[in-house]
């Protein structure tokens, strides 16, 4: 992660701004807090990515809770392209370069793994005509995108997540996908989704999984979930391995519902 950080103080010196693309259903734990010492006077603006995965009431706090904050931003979706006209218009009016310098604005743009960098940066480039450009950054991989001939925007690698000091945390970004399921227990993570869906999404989860009595035990739920969708082995026994990964993969790809992990604080 050191390493990471580095190399994006190193590229932040050919950049105006920061685009940093966060999941529009953990709004705090996809923020990446150690970029605020990086960027110094530099500007960021946040684009809340897979707004569509998100519930919308909650969003709706968020962006009340959002516009008490420096920072603009935008609640957007690659994927249905809500908000990407905002966000270009945005990203355009917004004053990244000072006159006296007579060229485009040159935006850098990161994000945690798995908040949709890529398809919201294709996206952009779809809706705006613009054509990428073979211009090395930095570092191999890093390419320049035209929005317009007045914004240029890098397209980085990804950044890695930081290191993790609250359990809430990591298991935001676990369910997400933004760590690598080698490093987790997917059994226990999926029992602890199961836990947040009961609690604050029940009928998602009675709905999607057909289940009838929400008061028994995660490993009782995830036993009925494995049976209800027919995930056997031999013997006629659940296949909770498989159950487990797909509870996981339904629940970080949005099949479930809308969902929102995180509520907004009651003070910015």
């Amino acid at each position: 992660m050191a390493k990471a950080m580095r190399l994006i103080q190193e590229q932040l010196k050919q950049v105006d701004a920061v685009l940093e693309v966060c999941d529009a259903r953990a709004p705090l734990s996809t923020r990446n807090n150690e970029l605020t010492d990086l960027l110094g006077e530099k500007k960021r603006i946040v684009a809340y990515n897979k707004s569509s995965l998100a519930d919308d009431t909650i969003t709706a706090k968020w962006t009340k809770y959002l516009m008490k904050t420096p920072d603009p931003f935008v609640f957007c979706d690659a994927m249905t392209h809500q908000g990407i006209k905002s966000l270009l218009t945005l990203l355009s009016q917004k004053r990244l370069v000072t006159k006296r310098y007579q060229r485009a604005a040159r935006i850098m743009v990161l994000g945690f793994p798995n908040v949709g960098k890529s398809m919201l940066i294709n996206t952009l480039t779809r809706s705006s005509g613009a054509k990428t450009e073979n211009r090395p950054g930095v570092t191999r991989g890093n390419q320049w995108i035209r929005l317009s001939n007045e914004l240029h925007m890098m397209d980085t690698p990804g950044i890695l997540v930081p290191k993790i000091h609250r359990h809430e945390d990591a298991f935001v970004l676990a369910a997400l996908g933004s760590i690598k399921e080698t490093v987790f227990d997917k059994y226990a993570l999926c029992l602890e989704i199961l836990t947040f869906l009961k609690q604050r999404y029940p009928a998602l989860l009675q709905t999607r999984y057909k289940l009838s009595d929400l008061t028994l035990s995660e490993e009782m739920l995830l036993s009925d979930i494995a049976r209800n969708r027919g995930l056997l082995i031999k013997g006629g026994e659940t296949d909770i391995d498989r159950a487990s990964n797909m509870v996981f993969d339904e629940f970080k790809n949005g099949k479930i519902g809308k969902i929102t992990l995180q509520l907004p604080p009651i003070k910015p």
